[in-house]
Formats: C-alpha cells, structure tokens, sequence
C-alpha cells in the first residue's frame, strides 16, 4: 500500500472500531480534572542563574556580540512561558514513541487556570518525570497493542488470555525502555566527543562552532528517523530490540523517499488539525469536548495508518529482497 492507501484503510478500520478512542479521551479528560504538576519555581530558578553566570562571565554587548546581549532576557521570557503551560503530567502521554493523541497535550496552554501543585525540588521533579514517564510509556505500549490487534497484518499475537496479554504488555514495556536506554547511550557516545570539538572550534571561530552544532544536530536527526518504525516492530512483530532497529534501518534504506512522504504528510495532517481546533475550542465546553474526540479520532487513525504503511512496506522490501537475490 502507498501513502493514500495506508491512510484511508487506517480510516476504515478505525470506524469500526470506536472503542479505540476511549483511552486517549480518558487521558485528555485526567489532564484536564487533575491538578497541574508545575515546575514553575525550579525554571525561575534556572533563569535566575543563567543570568547570573551570564552576567559574571561578561555579559556586555561588546564582549559577547551586539546579538547575544538580549540573550539572559530572551531565555527568561522562555523559562516564564513554559512555566505557566508545562504539566509534569502530560509525561503520561506518549505521543513521540507510540503515538497517542491528547488534545491538552497537542495544546499546552489550553488550560492554564487549573489548580497547581508546584515542585520546588530538583530531586522530586527527577524522579516524578522518570515515574510518571515510565507510566506514559506503559500506557503508550497497551494503546499501540489494542491498535495492533485490529490490524490484520504483523507477526505479533492478536489475541490471548489475559495472563498472556499481560506477560505480552510487560514484555514489550520493558523492550521500549531498553530501546530508550540503548538510544540514551549512542546519543551520549556521540555528544561527549562531538561537544568537545565544537568548544574547541567555537574558541577558533564561532561560525565553525555553529556550523559543526548544525551538523551534529543533523547526524541525531537522520539517527531518529531511521529508528521510526522501531516501537511499532516491537509491539505489531513482537521483535526484541535489536531486531526491531535492524529491521526499522533496513526498511528506510530501502522506503527513504516514502517514508518521508509519510512522516511530512502525517505531521502536516496532526499540525494543520492542531490549527483548526484551537478555534473549536473556544465554543465552550461543547466545543471542548467536541475538539478532544475529533483530535483522538484523527491521531488514531494515523497510528493505525503507521501500522499498516509500515508492514506493506514491509512485504514489498521483503519481495524486493527476494527477487534480488534469486
């Protein structure tokens, strides 16, 4: 199937299964009930010292460039807004790996009047971000299987008892943090080296510095993109880690163009979508409620769009293996 092909039957399994738009409608009304996680304080905090440091190593216009002199104000004014729209809260979604919609998440300052329990330690805002990460991605993993298991395309189980679905969840749970540490890691491998040589270029000139950060920021970005389809082989193939990256490198070498096809068409469609419910919204609660479903309808079936597009590409890379090396 192309790209066209991919979406509209993503469309038409979604239509006959509605209940698959519960758990991120469930999600959008929890954000929006519960009380906000803020971390408010801890961004004043940061902005203060930057400034700080800023100031101390000589912030004046003539030392650091005509450019840079608004920087401390510019960085301040960035900490303050994300302050007053970030929700520690909205780690629960998995939008980046797994794809769940969420209209407050898609929409940050949807909501801003909320009651707001503030974080003021470095340590509770750590290890509440990793616990409540951890969660997202739990519930990210159950959205993607309850997908898989109206597709009729992939390797992976469809159905089973519930021990046996549990097992299956936990299994793939863990094999999503093992691809996040795996990906934490070549990441770091990469920046360590990567960072000194630009500090060292950035002394011998700055637009070298910028040049090599562009390249580097370049290298992470193709990285990301060749592991796309890897959280979609885990839990639709039940392929472990290493499997699910060789076999995610292997079909955009040989799908790049379509793929990215894919990948912009998605994105515009989820962007452009975003646009046009911010003014739905501002109805009232009707249009509240009516911009959460339309938002988790057309985010469900653009995941479920990505299953079949990545499993059609899939057979045809395999037939195209084939008939090569026959």
């Amino acid at each position: 199937m192309g790209i066209i092909d991919s979406l509209s039957a993503g469309y038409r399994l979604l239509i006959q299964r509605l209940e698959l738009l519960l758990l991120p409608l469930l999600l959008d009304g929890f954000l929006w009930f519960a009380p906000r996680l803020s971390l408010e304080p801890l961004l004043q905090s940061f902005s203060a010292f930057y400034a700080d440091l800023f100031s101390q190593l000589g912030g004046a216009a003539e030392v650091t460039g005509p450019g840079l002199a608004d920087l401390p104000g510019e960085v301040t004014k960035a900490m303050d807004a994300a302050g007053k729209s970030f929700n520690l809260f909205d780690l629960l979604v998995s939008s980046s790996l797994y794809h769940v919609p969420s209209l407050l998440v898609s929409q940050p300052g949807l909501k801003t009047g909320q009651q707001s329990w503030e974080i003021v330690s470095l340590w509770n805002a750590g290890s509440g971000a990793l616990l409540l990460g951890l969660a997202g991605l739990l519930i990210g993993v159950v959205y993607m299987n309850l997908l898989a298991r109206v597709v009729p395309l992939g390797e992976g189980e469809k159905i089973g008892a519930a021990p046996r679905l549990f097992s299956r969840l936990l299994h793939h749970w863990l094999r999503s943090i093992g691809f996040l540490l795996a990906v934490f890691l070549l990441l770091l491998m990469i920046y360590i080296p990567t960072a000194v040589v630009i500090t060292l270029l950035m002394l011998l000139s700055p637009a070298l510095g910028a040049g090599a950060m562009m390249l580097m920021g370049g290298l992470v970005t193709v990285i990301l993109f060749y592991l796309y389809f890897v959280t979609v082989a885990l839990v639709l193939d039940n392929l472990p880690v290493r499997g699910a990256i060789m076999r995610s490198i292997v079909l955009i070498r040989h799908n790049f163009w379509s793929t990215i096809g894919f990948f912009l068409l998605t994105n515009l469609i989820s962007v452009g979508m975003a646009l046009l419910l911010r003014d739905v919204v501002g109805m009232g609660v009707i249009g509240l409620v009516l911009a959460a479903i339309v938002n988790a309808f057309v985010g469900t079936g653009l995941a479920i769009a990505l299953l079949i597009f990545y499993r059609s590409r899939l057979i045809v890379t395999s037939d195209r293996m084939g008939a090569q090396s026959a």
